[in-house]
């Protein structure tokens, strides 16, 4: 089992270096993948040897994400933690991507509409941010068909 353990935190680290994340935010993930119960922060923290700021600066992270999420347990006082998510799930990073990417481009083309001594510099950036837009749109399009 300890095997089978360490895999999967290295796994999670590695996606969460992916993602941009640092490995400790992984690994916690991983942990509570791998358990499939609700852990306490001093469990997580003596199950990976990381101390309790990084557990709770990575649980933050991973609540915030929504790929974690606080249970109450009747009687208990303590916060625990669960995993929910698919923390590899490239639809949802696809998604996120794809709003931010919409919401910019919005945004800018109401500020190029209203400042006129800047349209000509504002639409450079808009023509390109809606390439972005466009190509966002496509990957959305494929992985809606592919992973329905």
């Amino acid at each position: 089992m300890e095997n089978a353990k360490e895999i999967i935190i290295k796994l999670f680290s590695g996606i969460a270096e992916i993602h941009g994340l640092s490995k400790s935010v992984g690994a916690v993930y991983g942990i509570l993948f791998f358990y499939e119960k609700p852990m306490t922060i001093s469990e997580i923290m003596e199950e990976l040897k990381i101390s309790k700021g990084n557990v709770s600066m990575s649980l933050r992270k991973l609540e915030e994400l929504g790929l974690i999420r606080k249970v109450w347990i009747k009687g208990e006082r303590k916060n625990y933690y669960i995993a929910v998510g698919d923390f590899s799930s490239i639809k949802d990073i696809a998604k996120k991507k794809h709003k931010l990417i919409s919401e910019s481009y919005e945004s800018l083309k109401n500020i190029a509409q209203s400042n006129k001594e800047n349209k000509e510099f504002i639409s450079k950036k808009l023509d390109k941010i809606e390439k972005m837009k466009k190509v966002s749109e496509k990957i959305l399009d494929v992985l809606n068909s592919e992973l329905s």
